[in-house]
Protein backbone atom coordinates (compact mmCIF):
# COMPACT_ATOMS: atom_id res chain seq x y z
CA UNK A 1 0.00 0.00 0.00
CA UNK A 2 1.33 3.45 -0.94
CA UNK A 3 1.89 6.04 1.76
CA UNK A 4 -0.81 8.42 0.45
CA UNK A 5 -3.40 5.63 0.43
CA UNK A 6 -2.31 4.72 3.97
CA UNK A 7 -2.73 8.34 5.08
CA UNK A 8 -6.29 8.46 3.75
CA UNK A 9 -7.25 5.02 5.09
CA UNK A 10 -6.21 6.04 8.59
CA UNK A 11 -7.50 9.64 8.62
CA UNK A 12 -10.24 10.16 5.99
CA UNK A 13 -13.13 9.38 8.35
CA UNK A 14 -11.87 11.92 10.88
CA UNK A 15 -11.42 14.51 8.12
CA UNK A 16 -15.00 14.00 6.84
CA UNK A 17 -16.39 14.43 10.36
CA UNK A 18 -14.55 17.74 10.73
CA UNK A 19 -15.27 19.18 7.29
CA UNK A 20 -18.19 17.23 5.77
CA UNK A 21 -20.08 20.42 4.85
CA UNK A 22 -17.10 21.80 2.92
CA UNK A 23 -16.18 18.73 0.88
CA UNK A 24 -17.33 18.69 -2.75
CA UNK A 25 -19.23 15.61 -4.01
CA UNK A 26 -16.50 14.92 -6.55
CA UNK A 27 -13.94 14.66 -3.77
CA UNK A 28 -15.97 12.03 -1.90
CA UNK A 29 -16.23 9.92 -5.07
CA UNK A 30 -12.57 10.23 -6.06
CA UNK A 31 -11.26 9.46 -2.58
CA UNK A 32 -13.60 6.47 -2.27
CA UNK A 33 -12.38 5.12 -5.63
CA UNK A 34 -8.77 5.60 -4.60
CA UNK A 35 -9.25 3.79 -1.28
CA UNK A 36 -10.90 0.82 -3.04
CA UNK A 37 -8.30 0.69 -5.83
CA UNK A 38 -7.00 -2.87 -6.22
CA UNK A 39 -9.35 -4.29 -3.58
CA UNK A 40 -10.31 -7.91 -4.37
CA UNK A 41 -13.69 -7.29 -2.72
CA UNK A 42 -14.63 -5.01 -5.63
CA UNK A 43 -13.64 -7.55 -8.25
CA UNK A 44 -10.57 -9.07 -9.82
CA UNK A 45 -9.06 -10.86 -12.79
CA UNK A 46 -7.95 -14.42 -12.09
CA UNK A 47 -4.97 -16.12 -13.69
CA UNK A 48 -4.28 -19.85 -13.43
CA UNK A 49 -1.14 -21.89 -13.93
CA UNK A 50 -1.94 -24.82 -16.22
CA UNK A 51 1.11 -26.70 -14.96
CA UNK A 52 0.45 -26.75 -11.20
CA UNK A 53 -2.98 -25.13 -10.76
CA UNK A 54 -1.68 -22.10 -8.81
CA UNK A 55 -4.06 -19.11 -8.92
CA UNK A 56 -3.20 -15.40 -8.91
CA UNK A 57 -5.80 -12.64 -8.49
CA UNK A 58 -5.32 -9.05 -9.63
CA UNK A 59 -7.77 -6.43 -8.32
CA UNK A 60 -9.40 -3.87 -10.60
CA UNK A 61 -7.82 -0.41 -10.72
CA UNK A 62 -9.84 2.68 -9.88
CA UNK A 63 -8.55 4.78 -12.82
CA UNK A 64 -8.99 7.91 -10.72
CA UNK A 65 -6.90 10.99 -11.48
CA UNK A 66 -6.41 11.37 -7.74
CA UNK A 67 -4.87 7.92 -7.28
CA UNK A 68 -1.07 8.20 -7.48
CA UNK A 69 -0.81 4.77 -9.12
CA UNK A 70 -3.62 5.10 -11.66
CA UNK A 71 -2.84 8.79 -12.16
CA UNK A 72 0.70 7.89 -13.23
CA UNK A 73 -0.59 5.28 -15.69
CA UNK A 74 -3.16 7.74 -17.05
CA UNK A 75 -0.46 10.39 -17.40
CA UNK A 76 1.93 8.02 -19.23
CA UNK A 77 -0.78 6.84 -21.63
CA UNK A 78 -1.90 10.37 -22.41
CA UNK A 79 1.71 11.49 -22.87
CA UNK A 80 2.28 8.88 -25.56
CA UNK A 81 -1.01 9.65 -27.33
CA UNK A 82 -0.36 13.39 -27.23
CA UNK A 83 3.21 13.00 -28.51
CA UNK A 84 1.73 11.10 -31.45
CA UNK A 85 -0.37 14.16 -32.32
CA UNK A 86 2.50 16.68 -32.32
CA UNK A 87 3.81 17.83 -35.68
CA UNK A 88 7.51 17.58 -36.46
CA UNK A 89 8.59 21.13 -35.58
CA UNK A 90 10.33 22.74 -32.61
CA UNK A 91 8.02 23.46 -29.65
CA UNK A 92 8.43 25.84 -26.73
CA UNK A 93 7.32 25.12 -23.20
CA UNK A 94 5.67 28.26 -21.78
CA UNK A 95 4.14 28.93 -18.38
CA UNK A 96 1.38 31.52 -17.75
CA UNK A 97 0.82 32.59 -14.12
CA UNK A 98 -1.61 34.86 -12.27
CA UNK A 99 -1.17 37.18 -9.24
CA UNK A 100 -2.17 36.13 -5.73
CA UNK A 101 -5.13 38.53 -5.74
CA UNK A 102 -6.94 36.39 -8.33
CA UNK A 103 -6.26 32.92 -6.90
CA UNK A 104 -9.14 33.04 -4.41
CA UNK A 105 -11.63 33.79 -7.21
CA UNK A 106 -10.72 30.55 -9.00
CA UNK A 107 -10.86 28.60 -5.73
CA UNK A 108 -14.42 29.80 -5.06
CA UNK A 109 -15.59 29.54 -8.69
CA UNK A 110 -13.77 26.52 -10.04
CA UNK A 111 -15.72 26.60 -13.30
CA UNK A 112 -13.75 29.76 -14.17
CA UNK A 113 -10.51 27.76 -14.37
CA UNK A 114 -11.25 27.18 -18.06
CA UNK A 115 -10.56 30.88 -18.65
CA UNK A 116 -6.87 30.44 -17.81
CA UNK A 117 -5.93 28.23 -20.81
CA UNK A 118 -8.46 29.97 -23.06
CA UNK A 119 -7.03 33.43 -22.46
CA UNK A 120 -3.44 32.21 -22.57
CA UNK A 121 -4.14 30.55 -25.94
CA UNK A 122 -5.82 33.71 -27.24
CA UNK A 123 -2.77 35.73 -26.23
CA UNK A 124 -0.42 33.40 -28.13
CA UNK A 125 -2.62 33.01 -31.22
CA UNK A 126 -3.33 36.76 -31.52
CA UNK A 127 0.42 37.47 -31.18
CA UNK A 128 1.22 35.07 -34.04
CA UNK A 129 -1.58 36.43 -36.25
CA UNK A 130 -0.45 40.03 -35.72
CA UNK A 131 3.01 39.16 -37.01
CA UNK A 132 1.55 38.94 -40.52
CA UNK A 133 -2.06 40.04 -41.01
CA UNK A 134 -2.21 38.61 -44.54
CA UNK A 135 -0.98 35.14 -43.57
CA UNK A 136 -2.62 35.17 -40.10
CA UNK A 137 -0.30 32.44 -38.82
CA UNK A 138 -1.85 29.92 -36.41
CA UNK A 139 0.38 27.97 -33.99
CA UNK A 140 -0.35 24.62 -32.38
CA UNK A 141 -0.96 24.70 -28.63
CA UNK A 142 -1.33 21.99 -25.99
CA UNK A 143 -2.26 23.42 -22.58
CA UNK A 144 -2.29 21.76 -19.17
CA UNK A 145 -3.96 23.43 -16.17
CA UNK A 146 -2.20 23.09 -12.83
CA UNK A 147 -3.86 24.28 -9.63
CA UNK A 148 -0.96 23.41 -7.32
CA UNK A 149 2.48 24.79 -6.67
CA UNK A 150 5.41 22.69 -5.54
CA UNK A 151 4.45 23.37 -1.91
CA UNK A 152 0.84 22.15 -2.59
CA UNK A 153 -0.63 25.63 -2.12
CA UNK A 154 -3.49 26.75 -4.36
CA UNK A 155 -1.76 28.35 -7.33
CA UNK A 156 -3.65 28.10 -10.65
CA UNK A 157 -1.45 28.44 -13.73
CA UNK A 158 -1.10 26.86 -17.15
CA UNK A 159 1.74 25.01 -18.86
CA UNK A 160 1.77 25.21 -22.65
CA UNK A 161 3.56 23.44 -25.44
CA UNK A 162 3.57 25.87 -28.39
CA UNK A 163 4.88 25.33 -31.92
CA UNK A 164 7.73 27.67 -32.83
CA UNK A 165 5.84 29.00 -35.82
CA UNK A 166 2.43 28.60 -37.39
CA UNK A 167 0.28 27.63 -40.33
CA UNK A 168 -0.56 30.51 -42.69
CA UNK A 169 -3.36 31.20 -45.13
CA UNK A 170 -0.92 30.60 -48.00
CA UNK A 171 2.28 29.26 -46.42
CA UNK A 172 2.00 25.72 -45.05
CA UNK A 173 4.20 26.51 -42.05
CA UNK A 174 6.36 29.51 -41.13
CA UNK A 175 9.06 29.12 -38.49
CA UNK A 176 9.29 31.98 -35.97
CA UNK A 177 12.39 32.07 -33.81
CA UNK A 178 11.61 35.25 -31.88
CA UNK A 179 8.72 35.47 -29.43
CA UNK A 180 8.32 38.51 -27.16
CA UNK A 181 7.31 37.27 -23.71
CA UNK A 182 6.68 40.81 -22.51
CA UNK A 183 4.16 41.32 -25.32
CA UNK A 184 2.51 38.01 -24.43
CA UNK A 185 2.40 38.99 -20.75
CA UNK A 186 0.48 42.23 -21.49
CA UNK A 187 -1.98 40.46 -23.79
CA UNK A 188 -2.44 37.66 -21.25
CA UNK A 189 -3.12 40.14 -18.43
CA UNK A 190 -5.69 42.16 -20.38
CA UNK A 191 -7.52 39.16 -21.82
CA UNK A 192 -7.89 37.37 -18.48
CA UNK A 193 -8.94 40.47 -16.51
CA UNK A 194 -11.50 41.44 -19.16
CA UNK A 195 -12.98 37.91 -19.25
CA UNK A 196 -13.18 37.74 -15.46
CA UNK A 197 -14.95 41.10 -15.34
CA UNK A 198 -17.63 39.76 -17.71
CA UNK A 199 -18.17 36.75 -15.42
CA UNK A 200 -18.53 38.83 -12.23
CA UNK A 201 -22.24 39.50 -12.73
CA UNK A 202 -23.03 40.28 -9.08
CA UNK A 203 -19.60 41.69 -8.16
CA UNK A 204 -18.79 43.97 -11.06
CA UNK A 205 -18.03 47.04 -8.92
CA UNK A 206 -15.82 45.06 -6.56
CA UNK A 207 -13.91 43.39 -9.39
CA UNK A 208 -13.49 46.64 -11.34
CA UNK A 209 -11.80 48.16 -8.31
CA UNK A 210 -9.59 45.06 -7.95
CA UNK A 211 -8.78 45.18 -11.66
CA UNK A 212 -7.69 48.84 -11.47
CA UNK A 213 -5.60 48.06 -8.39
CA UNK A 214 -3.87 45.20 -10.21
CA UNK A 215 -3.08 47.41 -13.21
CA UNK A 216 -1.73 50.12 -10.92
CA UNK A 217 0.18 48.22 -8.25
CA UNK A 218 0.77 44.64 -9.36
CA UNK A 219 4.08 44.46 -11.17
CA UNK A 220 4.37 40.72 -10.64
CA UNK A 221 2.02 37.79 -11.01
CA UNK A 222 1.13 37.94 -14.70
CA UNK A 223 4.21 36.11 -15.86
CA UNK A 224 4.83 34.43 -19.19
CA UNK A 225 8.14 32.67 -19.39
CA UNK A 226 9.82 29.85 -21.28
CA UNK A 227 10.97 26.70 -19.55
CA UNK A 228 12.72 25.08 -22.48
CA UNK A 229 12.78 24.03 -26.11
CA UNK A 230 11.32 20.70 -27.25
CA UNK A 231 12.87 19.37 -30.47
CA UNK A 232 12.40 15.60 -30.42
CA UNK A 233 9.70 13.04 -29.64
CA UNK A 234 11.74 11.85 -26.64
CA UNK A 235 11.94 15.39 -25.25
CA UNK A 236 8.21 15.90 -25.82
CA UNK A 237 7.42 12.63 -24.03
CA UNK A 238 9.63 13.67 -21.11
CA UNK A 239 7.98 17.08 -20.95
CA UNK A 240 4.45 15.73 -21.04
CA UNK A 241 5.26 13.00 -18.51
CA UNK A 242 6.39 15.66 -16.08
CA UNK A 243 3.82 18.39 -16.60
CA UNK A 244 0.69 16.62 -17.78
CA UNK A 245 -2.28 15.53 -15.67
CA UNK A 246 -0.19 14.17 -12.82
CA UNK A 247 -1.21 14.01 -9.14
CA UNK A 248 -0.40 17.03 -6.99
CA UNK A 249 2.41 15.17 -5.21
CA UNK A 250 4.41 12.04 -6.00
CA UNK A 251 4.80 9.31 -3.37
CA UNK A 252 8.58 9.74 -3.62
CA UNK A 253 8.37 13.30 -2.24
CA UNK A 254 6.90 12.15 1.07
CA UNK A 255 9.80 11.69 3.50
CA UNK A 256 7.96 10.62 6.64
CA UNK A 257 4.50 9.79 7.98
CA UNK A 258 4.10 8.85 11.65
CA UNK A 259 0.32 8.73 11.89
CA UNK A 260 -0.05 12.36 12.95
CA UNK A 261 2.38 14.38 10.85
CA UNK A 262 3.44 14.26 7.20
CA UNK A 263 6.83 15.51 6.05
CA UNK A 264 7.46 16.11 2.36
CA UNK A 265 9.95 18.06 0.31
CA UNK A 266 9.92 20.29 -2.76
CA UNK A 267 12.46 22.28 -4.73
CA UNK A 268 11.89 25.99 -4.33
CA UNK A 269 11.15 27.65 -7.65
CA UNK A 270 13.24 30.76 -7.00
CA UNK A 271 16.61 29.11 -6.35
CA UNK A 272 16.09 25.36 -6.76
CA UNK A 273 16.85 24.79 -3.08
CA UNK A 274 15.31 21.72 -1.43
CA UNK A 275 12.76 22.65 1.24
CA UNK A 276 11.23 20.21 3.72
CA UNK A 277 7.80 20.92 5.19
CA UNK A 278 5.91 19.13 7.98
CA UNK A 279 2.11 19.34 8.21
CA UNK A 280 -0.55 17.93 10.46
CA UNK A 281 -2.04 14.96 8.60
CA UNK A 282 -5.50 16.61 8.48
CA UNK A 283 -4.00 19.75 6.92
CA UNK A 284 -2.07 17.61 4.45
CA UNK A 285 -5.27 15.87 3.33
CA UNK A 286 -6.98 19.24 2.93
CA UNK A 287 -4.17 20.55 0.74
CA UNK A 288 -4.30 17.48 -1.49
CA UNK A 289 -8.04 17.15 -2.09
CA UNK A 290 -8.56 20.79 -3.05
CA UNK A 291 -6.71 20.03 -6.30
CA UNK A 292 -9.20 17.33 -7.38
CA UNK A 293 -10.99 18.74 -10.45
CA UNK A 294 -14.74 18.59 -10.95
CA UNK A 295 -16.10 15.57 -12.83
CA UNK A 296 -15.81 16.05 -16.57
CA UNK A 297 -13.62 19.16 -16.29
CA UNK A 298 -10.84 19.00 -18.89
CA UNK A 299 -7.44 19.85 -17.45
CA UNK A 300 -5.80 19.35 -20.86
CA UNK A 301 -6.91 21.44 -23.84
CA UNK A 302 -5.85 21.90 -27.47
CA UNK A 303 -5.87 25.07 -29.56
CA UNK A 304 -4.82 26.31 -33.00
CA UNK A 305 -3.39 23.60 -35.26
CA UNK A 306 -4.00 20.98 -32.56
CA UNK A 307 -7.69 21.80 -32.13
CA UNK A 308 -9.96 18.94 -33.22
CA UNK A 309 -11.77 21.18 -35.71
CA UNK A 310 -8.57 22.06 -37.60
CA UNK A 311 -8.98 20.59 -41.10
CA UNK A 312 -5.38 20.65 -42.31
CA UNK A 313 -3.62 19.09 -39.33
CA UNK A 314 -3.05 15.78 -41.14
CA UNK A 315 -0.88 17.34 -43.85
CA UNK A 316 1.96 17.93 -41.38
CA UNK A 317 4.62 15.34 -40.60
CA UNK A 318 4.25 13.96 -37.06
CA UNK A 319 6.92 14.12 -34.38
CA UNK A 320 6.44 10.39 -33.68
CA UNK A 321 5.76 7.82 -36.40
CA UNK A 322 2.48 5.89 -36.16
CA UNK A 323 4.30 2.54 -36.15
CA UNK A 324 6.29 3.53 -33.05
CA UNK A 325 3.14 4.87 -31.39
CA UNK A 326 1.27 1.62 -32.08
CA UNK A 327 4.12 -0.40 -30.54
CA UNK A 328 3.95 1.77 -27.43
CA UNK A 329 0.19 1.19 -27.21
CA UNK A 330 0.71 -2.57 -27.23
CA UNK A 331 3.19 -2.29 -24.36
CA UNK A 332 0.70 -0.53 -22.08
CA UNK A 333 -0.64 -3.77 -20.64
CA UNK A 334 -0.08 -4.01 -16.89
CA UNK A 335 2.16 -7.05 -17.38
CA UNK A 336 4.62 -5.05 -19.47
CA UNK A 337 4.42 -2.05 -17.13
CA UNK A 338 5.49 -4.20 -14.17
CA UNK A 339 8.25 -5.75 -16.28
CA UNK A 340 9.41 -2.27 -17.34
CA UNK A 341 9.47 -0.67 -13.88
CA UNK A 342 10.35 -3.63 -11.65
CA UNK A 343 11.92 -6.18 -13.96
CA UNK A 344 9.44 -8.86 -12.83
CA UNK A 345 7.20 -11.01 -15.03
CA UNK A 346 3.83 -10.62 -13.31
CA UNK A 347 2.41 -13.78 -14.93
CA UNK A 348 5.24 -16.10 -13.98
CA UNK A 349 3.95 -18.71 -11.54
CA UNK A 350 5.55 -18.24 -8.11
CA UNK A 351 5.28 -21.98 -7.46
CA UNK A 352 6.68 -23.62 -10.59
CA UNK A 353 7.85 -20.78 -12.85
CA UNK A 354 5.48 -21.59 -15.73
CA UNK A 355 3.42 -18.88 -17.46
CA UNK A 356 -0.03 -18.31 -16.02
CA UNK A 357 -3.03 -17.81 -18.29
CA UNK A 358 -6.18 -15.74 -18.00
CA UNK A 359 -8.87 -17.84 -16.31
CA UNK A 360 -11.74 -15.72 -14.97
CA UNK A 361 -13.15 -12.28 -14.11
CA UNK A 362 -15.03 -11.84 -10.86
CA UNK A 363 -17.16 -8.70 -10.57
CA UNK A 364 -19.33 -7.85 -7.56
CA UNK A 365 -18.95 -11.41 -6.30
CA UNK A 366 -20.09 -13.02 -9.56
CA UNK A 367 -17.82 -15.18 -11.70
CA UNK A 368 -18.08 -14.27 -15.38
CA UNK A 369 -16.76 -17.72 -16.31
CA UNK A 370 -19.56 -19.40 -14.33
CA UNK A 371 -22.13 -16.99 -15.72
CA UNK A 372 -21.05 -17.72 -19.30
CA UNK A 373 -20.93 -21.48 -18.58
CA UNK A 374 -24.54 -21.43 -17.37
CA UNK A 375 -25.60 -19.35 -20.35
CA UNK A 376 -23.95 -21.76 -22.79
CA UNK A 377 -25.55 -24.74 -21.04
CA UNK A 378 -28.98 -23.08 -21.07
CA UNK A 379 -28.60 -22.12 -24.74
CA UNK A 380 -27.44 -25.62 -25.66
CA UNK A 381 -30.29 -27.15 -23.67
CA UNK A 382 -32.81 -25.02 -25.58
CA UNK A 383 -31.19 -25.90 -28.89
CA UNK A 384 -31.22 -29.61 -27.98
CA UNK A 385 -34.94 -29.47 -27.14
CA UNK A 386 -35.67 -27.67 -30.42
CA UNK A 387 -33.70 -30.27 -32.37
CA UNK A 388 -35.47 -33.16 -30.58
CA UNK A 389 -38.85 -31.59 -31.28
CA UNK A 390 -38.02 -31.13 -34.98
CA UNK A 391 -36.76 -34.72 -35.18
CA UNK A 392 -39.95 -36.01 -33.55
CA UNK A 393 -42.15 -34.13 -35.99
CA UNK A 394 -40.21 -35.41 -38.97
CA UNK A 395 -40.33 -39.04 -37.77
CA UNK A 396 -44.01 -38.83 -36.86
CA UNK A 397 -43.30 -39.40 -33.19
CA UNK A 398 -45.20 -36.35 -31.92
CA UNK A 399 -48.85 -37.24 -32.67
CA UNK A 400 -50.48 -33.86 -32.15
CA UNK A 401 -48.30 -32.46 -34.92
CA UNK A 402 -49.25 -35.22 -37.44
CA UNK A 403 -52.37 -35.64 -39.60
CA UNK A 404 -54.45 -38.71 -38.52
CA UNK A 405 -54.16 -41.75 -40.77
CA UNK A 406 -57.44 -43.51 -41.77
CA UNK A 407 -57.53 -46.95 -43.36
Amino acid sequence: MGVIKKIFKENWNEFTILYSDKIRKTIFKEVEKMLECGSLEKGFIEFKCEACGEIKRVGFRCKSRFCTSCGKIRCDDWAEEMTGRLINVVHRHMVFTIPKELRKIFAEKRELLCLIPQCAAKAVISYFKDRNKKESFTPGIVSVIHTFGRDLKWNPHVHMLVTEGGEGNVTIFKKMNYISYEALRKRWQKLLLDELELKMINKKKWFRELKNKIYKNTKEGFYVYAKGIVKTAEAALKYVGRYAARPAIAESRIIKYDGKKVTFYYERHEDGKRVEETLDVIDFIGKLIRHIPEKGFKMIRYYGIYAKSKKHRERFFKLMREAILETKRKLRKWKYRILKYFGVDALECDKCGAQMRFYDIVYEGESIREKLRKKILDDNKRKLEELMHTYGVIKGLIHDKMEPLYI
